[in-house]
C-alpha cells in the first residue's frame, strides 16, 4: 500500500488511518510475483469457506479480544460482551444496539445501509469503465444485466466498503418492497486498496448479490452486496416482495471484509455534499448505519 489508508470520520470530521489486518500479508499478496501466484488459488471460494468454517469452531474464541484489541473496535454498543461469543463467526457477525444506530427520520433522507467508509458519485455513465481507489469499476460489469444498467445509466452510486472491524450487517436505506436477491458467482478479491501498480477487478469478479427495490422516495433502486475475500457467505434476512421500512434489516456478511452498494436512476437523489466534496479528493467518508447519505428531490417525495 501506498503509505496508511486515511479516511475523514464524518461525526468528529478528522482525518483517521484505517487499521489493516494482516496488512503485510495483504501487501505481499498484491504486489508480489509469488503473491499473485497464491491469489490466484486464495481468490477463489472454497479457501473462504474453510476459513469460515475454521472460524465456527468453539476453539476460535481465543482470537476474539486480541482481535478487539488490535484493531481498536469499540464495543459499546455490541448486544453481546467479549466472553459471551461462542465463536470468532459469532463476534463477527455480532448484532449493534439499535438505540447506538438511530435511522434518520426525514422521510426524504435515504439511510446508510451499514457502517463503512463511503464514496459518492453523483452520475455515472452504464457504458464507461473507471477507477474506484486500486479498483475498476463498470455499472454492467457489477449488475450483468444490460437492461438493468441500461435502466441506471446516468444514475448516482454510493459505495461503502466495510472493514473487518466493523459491523457486517446491513439495512433497507429506505421503505419499499424488495424483490429477490439474484446471486452472481465470482471469485473473493480482498476489498481494500493493497494492489500498488495494478487494478484489481472487484467490483466485477467478486461474488454478490443483487437486489431489486421499488423504494417510496427513490424510486426503482438496486443494492449489491459484495463479497471479499475471506468472506464465508452473503446472508438475506427480508422475505422477497413483502413491505419493509428504513432501517430494516436486510442482511449480514460472514467473516471478511465487505462492500454494499446502492444504485439510483438519475435524479432520483441529491447525494450529500460533504459525501461528494470528499470523493473528489479521492477519500472515503466513514458513516454510521442509519445516517443521511442523500435526499429525495422535492418533487419526488411530494409524488
Amino acid at each position: 500500500m501506498r503509505g496508511p489508508i486515511t479516511y475523514y470520520d464524518r461525526r468528529s470530521g478528522a482525518l483517521r488511518t484505517e487499521p489493516v489486518y494482516a496488512q503485510a500479508f495483504l501487501h505481499w499478496l498484491y504486489n508480489t510475483w509469488a503473491g499473485a501466484t497464491l491469489a490466484g488459488l486464495l481468490t477463489r471460494p472454497w479457501p473462504s469457506r474453510v476459513y469460515g468454517w475454521a472460524n465456527g469452531r468453539p476453539w476460535s474464541r481465543r482470537r476474539i479480544r486480541p482481535f478487539v484489541e488490535q484493531m481498536g473496535i469499540d464495543m459499546g454498543g455490541s448486544l453481546k460482551g467479549i466472553d459471551e461469543f461462542r465463536s470468532f463467526n459469532d463476534f463477527f457477525t455480532r448484532e449493534i444496539d439499535a438505540k447506538s444506530r438511530p435511522v434518520c427520520k426525514e422521510s426524504r433522507a435515504c439511510a446508510a445501509p451499514c457502517d463503512g467508509k463511503v464514496l459518492a458519485y453523483p452520475h455515472v455513465d452504464a457504458g464507461r469503465s473507471f477507477r474506484i481507489k486500486r479498483s475498476t469499476f463498470d455499472l454492467g460489469g457489477l449488475l450483468r444485466d444490460g437492461a438493468l444498467a441500461k435502466a441506471f445509466a446516468g444514475g448516482s452510486l454510493v459505495i461503502s466498503r466495510l472493514s473487518l472491524a466493523d459491523c457486517h450487517h446491513f439495512c433497507f436505506p429506505d421503505s419499499g418492497i424488495p424483490e429477490a436477491a439474484r446471486a452472481i458467482d465470482g471469485r473473493l478479491h480482498a476489498g481494500g486498496p493493497y494492489a500498488l501498480d495494478k487494478l484489481v477487478p472487484f467490483f466485477t469478479e467478486n461474488q454478490r448479490m443483487v437486489t431489486r427495490f421499488e423504494s417510496d422516495h427513490f424510486g426503482p433502486m438496486a443494492i449489491v452486496e459484495v463479497g471479499a475475500l475471506t468472506v464465508g457467505s452473503i446472508r438475506q434476512r427480508f422475505q422477497p416482495g413483502a413491505r419493509v421500512a428504513k432501517g430494516d434489516a436486510k442482511g449480514f456478511f460472514e467473516p471478511g471484509g465487505s462492500t454494499v452498494v446502492l444504485i439510483f436512476r438519475k435524479g432520483a437523489i441529491h447525494l450529500d455534499d460533504d459525501l461528494c466534496r470528499a470523493t473528489l479528493q479521492e477519500i472515503e467518508t466513514f458513516v454510521r448505519r442509519g445516517e443521511s447519505i442523500g435526499r429525495a428531490p422535492s418533487s419526488r417525495s411530494a409524488s
